[in-house]
């Protein structure tokens, strides 16, 4: 625990140090300008990534659910960070509705077996199998862990059409020399009000097998130097021909070696389409619905 302790403040710290300027992860080619039609090239590799992985064919159902199971490295647990507590290495069922950030989580096992979280309409409610009364609440931890674990598996149908897009050129790692594309929305340059992308596209799959990210809107404060995660792809093909994530791995900043622990990952498994009826999602009443959107202010 003495050691837990030590690592855990010398990761602050260093997140602390570089915390003097928000992360930029445009390429030296885009920084530069030297990339002829990078707009263009950007939405052709990203359309054809998204047909690639069947993602068309995500597109064309209502709702699908999936069991994960999360893995915490123990090093970055003792942190606050969780977005589901209680979760570790234990079995989790995700029902989402497809293209939307509307979803709920349900604990298979452990001290919160049977209890479900949920968030429609960016407000989030608590119930359980039970069918104990739902209980709304404002939870910024369960809110912000379902809509951005929705998008992490739904990000290849949705990046195509991002307010900007670039392609950033060629970016070898691993042995692989792939093609990035920077993805972003109001303003190129690092801001407080949208996350960045890069998504890293496989040459020959045409897969996204990575996607390097900024987290502006994290649950808890957190200093600019640890605003910037990267999620590395494993994906198998489902029943309905999409190639979906298998395990994803969270890595702290920029892409680390591929067999490396990372600060946690999930598995999923047993994704199933359609297989609910779509109204479970919607259990508060006249609430406006936004899709894949959000609430203006």
């Amino acid at each position: 625990m003495k050691y837990l302790s030590k690592s855990v403040i010398i990761v602050v710290l260093a997140g602390l140090l570089f915390s003097c300027k928000a992360v930029d992860l445009r390429t030296d080619a885009l920084l530069n300008n030297s990339i002829e039609n990078s707009e263009g090239q950007g939405r052709a590799l990203l359309n054809e990534s998204k047909k690639a992985m069947g993602y068309d064919l995500l597109e064309r159902t209502e709702v699908y659910e999936t069991k994960a199971v999360f893995d915490w490295n123990p090093v970055w647990l003792t942190m606050p960070m969780n977005a589901f507590p209680g979760n570790n290495k234990k079995e989790l069922g995700l029902r989402l509705a497809t293209n939307s950030f509307d979803g709920q989580i349900e604990y298979f096992e452990g001290r919160k077996k049977g209890t479900i979280q949920g968030v429609q309409s960016w407000e989030g409610y608590k119930t359980s199998t039970k069918g104990d009364k739902l209980k709304r609440h404002e939870h910024d931890r369960y809110i912000w862990g379902l809509a951005t674990y929705h998008y992490l598996l739904e990000a290849p149908m949705h990046l195509p059409d991002a307010e900007i897009v670039r392609y950033g050129g060629i970016k070898p790692l691993d042995g692989v020399d792939y093609d990035v594309v920077f993805v972003s929305w109001g303003s190129e340059a690092p801001n407080k009000s949208y996350d960045r992308m890069l998504a890293y596209i496989n040459p020959k799959t045409k897969f996204i097998d990575l996607l390097e990210v900024t987290i502006n809107d994290f649950f808890i404060t957190m200093p600019k130097g640890l605003q910037h995660a990267t999620a590395r792809y494993k994906r198998e093909k489902t029943s309905i021909g999409a190639y979906l994530p298998s395990k994803v791995v969270i890595q702290f900043k920029s892409p680390k070696a591929p067999d490396g622990s990372g600060v946690y990952n999930f598995s999923l498994s047993d994704y199933q389409f359609d297989s609910f009826d779509k109204k479970k999602l919607y259990p508060i009443p006249g609430l406006k619905q936004y899709g894949f959107a959000k609430p203006t202010k």
